[in-house]
Order: structure tokens, then sequence, then C-alpha cells
């Protein structure tokens, strides 16, 4: 017998797992010897050939892959890459995080046997893929010994994403009558407690619900960098970050684990932040400033 999978993938896969049938599966898919090598455990096993089975399995090589990576990261030292461009492996090491939250984010979302999340698994995975160059642009100019070592890995680990993306169900096409999300009020993602903040006045801000920062010294902190800091770890619960009027000149950094963040001002007019960083200067382009090196925060109306 076999089974296909004409409706979502494409794929077709023999229900009598082989060495062959294998390799007819991956060729598919985007690095077919990267396949072949995450899947070959699947005959001695007798996994059952289902292709939500595969995909987990190619993201559980990717997590391996990728897992090796961090190693790499944490033990490399400095002395074993030479930067051309500033904040290169910091740029790495960052993005290696996005990608691994994404990959363990996937996962959940494949196991939870629910169609309707395979969206955001392929939605992660696609994310994920886009970290992967940003890195590789920065480790181009770089040298040292740990270069040639981390290039490698890090296609190692990209080329299992890859292949795990195109296994994952394409999305149906949009039914007639489908509306698009709203581009005017608030996501339904946001709570009414931080609807109710973002619509208050100044006033009625609650100073147990925001935290404060004053270029003065009259808020709870004088810099934005000092106030995400200091904000919890991945919060499943909304920070309000309330910059006051001032001018702040530093380059502001939000970690992917300081989630929920959301930075107001008290005008486009009155509160600025201003970087120093540019590629000129030998930043990479990933933490260079903005264009024009000065960002506006908007107040609330």
């Amino acid at each position: 017998m076999t089974i296909f999978f004409s409706s979502t993938s494409g794929f077709e896969i023999s229900s009598n797992l082989s060495s062959n049938s294998i390799r007819s599966f991956c060729q598919n898919t985007p690095y077919p010897e990267a396949c072949f090598d995450s899947l070959k455990l699947s005959i001695s096993i007798n996994i059952s050939p289902n292709i939500l089975n595969f995909l987990l399995q190619t993201l559980e090589s990717a997590l391996s892959e990728a897992g090796k990576l961090t190693n790499l990261f944490s033990n490399g030292g400095k002395s074993n890459i030479v930067e051309k461009q500033r904040g290169t492996m910091q740029d790495c090491k960052d993005l290696h995080q996005i990608t691994l939250s994404s990959l363990k984010k996937s996962v959940l979302k494949i196991k939870s046997a629910d169609s309707r999340k395979l969206a955001d698994a392929r939605a992660y995975l696609s994310a994920a893929l886009t970290n992967k160059n940003t890195c590789l642009e920065g480790l181009d100019s770089a040298s040292g010994p740990l270069k040639s070592v981390l290039v490698k890995s890090l296609i190692s680990t990209y080329k299992h994403v890859s292949n795990s993306l195109s296994m994952l169900p394409k999305s149906g096409p949009v039914k007639k009558g489908h509306r698009n999300r709203r581009l005017l009020g608030f996501p339904s993602w946001l709570s009414r407690k931080a609807r109710r903040i973002l619509q208050s006045s100044d006033d009625e801000y609650d100073p147990s619900d925001v935290i404060t920062v004053a270029a003065d010294g009259t808020g709870n902190f004088s810099t934005i960098s000092d106030a995400i800091n200091f904000a919890p770890n991945n919060s499943l619960d909304r920070v309000i970050i309330l910059v006051r009027e001032g001018i702040y000149e530093e380059n502001v950094d939000v970690p992917s684990y300081k989630t929920n963040i959301v930075l107001l001002g008290d005008g486009s007019d009155v509160t600025f932040v201003t970087g120093n960083r540019s590629v000129v200067d030998g930043w990479t382009t990933f933490r260079s400033a903005t264009i024009g090196t000065v960002q506006k925060l908007p107040s609330l109306v």
C-alpha cells in the first residue's frame, strides 16, 4: 500500500519502509542527503511512514545540529574569531537563540495534531531561515580558526530547517469572503488591561502597571536599556515602558527573551532615541543605527 499526501506536500511514501523509499521521499526536499541522514533511522526502528513523523524527525535533527552550534558559540572564545565588523558574533548568537526557539515552537505546534497550527509552524521555520543569511553575511568578512567550523555547522543546521519547511503541508487557498486582519483598533492578543493602559491619559496611569524612563532621573530608570533589562524575561503579560520627554543617546537592543514589551513616548516631537552605530564605523548591518540615526517614539494619542 502507498500513502499519498497530494493535498499537502505532494510527497508519496511507501508503507514498506526501505532505504530506497526514504531516498525517493527525500528527493523532494532541498537537501536530499541531509534528509536521508535524518530519516534513515526510521528503517531500523520501523517508524510509521507518516509525513508528520518524518517532519518531526527532521526537526529533531535540526535541533541536534543546533545544539552543536550552541556549543561552538559557547566554547569558541573570542580569540578564535576575528571580526571585521563589530557585533558579528553577537548577531549570530542572538539569531541562533531565535532559531532554537522557532524550532521548539514548531515541534509543539506539529505535535498538537491541530492542522490549523501547522501554518504557525511554517511561519516559525520561515522566520528561522532568514537568520542564516544574516549570520553568514557577517562571518564572510571574519577570519580565524573558528570561522570554517562555524560556517559548516551553521549550514548543516539550516539544511535540516529548510527540509523541515519543505515537508510542511502548504496552506490552503483563502476562502472567498475571508477578511484580512484589521488594520485599525487593537490586535486580538492585546489584553483588556493593556488596552486600558494604552487608552488612558497620563494622569490615569497606575505606577504599578508601568515602568517609567526619564532622562532627568525622575522615573524608575534614566535609560531605556536599563528599563528593558529590568523587565521580566519571557513575560506572558504586556510590559509597558513609558519613555518621558528627553533625548536618549543609546542603542536599544531588545533580546528575544524580553517578550511582550511595549515602548511608548510622550510624543514624536519631544521623545527621541538616538543611535551612534553605523556600517561606516565597522558595525554589522544588523546592529547598525537606523536611517538618520534617530527614532521618535510616538505619544499615546
